[in-house]
């Protein structure tokens, strides 16, 4: 490929990449609702059918939609528990998203006793079932201090809420308007550590309720647009499949331009761009496809099922992909 293929110029065609990345995304699910105990798959497609009808009525009254989610058996358990997979996140150095999910469901009993009755004693044995189970798939170089220590903080800021401020997560995640606001109050659940992985794991968790294509108990958020104002978590898989896609050229700035010349130049010779590097780009992409929350997800599950695997032949976005895979992302 040539530079002159290149021609920034010609927006409608990123556009139309940026377009197909998104369509992907709304045709698939998150993969932690493919993923869920048998008994919230229920009160998670309760939910979905009770908004959808809804809404199809024209005006919704918050209140009233709440409470028909609280009729729902084990809303409130649903809620809790996708928190409790976010905080998890923050719990094991070596992540892997589909696993976790794996693990928690198959250790759902001894959970749920967690999610219904919070107590800091019940911390330390459900850490080490879940740290087994997660190094009996494989994975080493775990600590059990850091996935006890999560589940510590996720005991200490449900405790707060029920006790402090007398209310449930059913309740309390509706009344935000604000993105930043729920960021920050949700970091009560959280290690006490202002690093990339909690970050992502409060992020993540936002993204899970403030969309309709999800779970949409953030009300507040979901009614009033804010999700579309939502940063991305740009992970190497949406990084990925942005880049070597051609989606990034949507974002025309001095970092794009750089970005440009480092692909041209190591064609022959293969090219690594970093993660960081770019991950300004990325998330101006996503707020350009109007639907970061979307495009997030469509990018994701591309790079994963895809991308990561140089699977172009059977990729969805095959057809208008500019095909960069000579770009390594790390």
């Amino acid at each position: 490929m040539s530079s002159l293929e290149i021609d920034l110029k010609n927006r409608e065609r990123y556009e139309d990449i940026v377009k197909a990345i998104s369509e992907f995304g709304r045709s698939v699910k998150e993969t932690i609702f493919e993923n869920l105990p048998d008994e919230l798959s229920i009160t998670y497609q309760r939910i979905r059918e009770i908004y959808i009808q809804e809404t199809n009525k024209g005006r919704v009254d918050q209140s009233h939609l709440i409470q028909l989610y609280a009729n729902v058996p084990k809303t409130e358990e649903l809620l809790r528990y996708l928190l409790f997979i976010t905080v998890l996140f923050t719990g094991f150095k070596n992540l892997r998203n589909e696993l976790i999910y794996r693990v928690a469901a198959r250790n759902y009993e001894r959970i749920n006793q967690l999610l219904n009755n919070p107590k800091y004693s019940m911390a330390d044995g459900i850490s080490m079932a879940l740290l087994n189970d997660y190094l009996s798939e494989g994975v080493r170089g775990e600590d059990i201090k850091e996935a006890n220590n999560a589940i510590h903080s996720f005991v200490y800021g449900l405790r707060r809420l029920t006790g402090a401020y007398g209310t449930t997560l059913l309740r309390w995640i509706p009344k935000f308007r604000d993105l930043d606001s729920f960021e920050k109050s949700l970091t009560m659940f959280y290690p006490i550590r202002a690093n990339e992985r909690r970050r992502r794991a409060i992020r993540t968790f936002i993204r899970w309720v403030s969309h309709e294509t999800n779970l949409p108990v953030a009300l507040g958020l979901l009614f009033r647009g804010a999700y579309r104002r939502y940063t991305m978590i740009a992970d190497i898989y949406s990084t990925m499949v942005t880049i070597r896609s051609g989606a990034f050229l949507i974002s025309t700035n001095d970092n794009t331009l750089r970005v440009i010349n480092k692909i041209v130049a190591g064609r022959d010779s293969g090219v690594t761009i970093k993660v960081y590097e770019v991950k300004g780009i990325v998330r101006t992409v996503g707020r350009l496809s109007n639907d970061p929350i979307i495009y997030e997800r469509g990018a994701f599950r591309i790079g994963h099922d895809y991308c990561s695997k140089l699977k172009c032949s059977e990729c969805p976005i095959n057809r208008v992909c500019m095909k960069f895979t000579w770009v390594n992302i790390k």
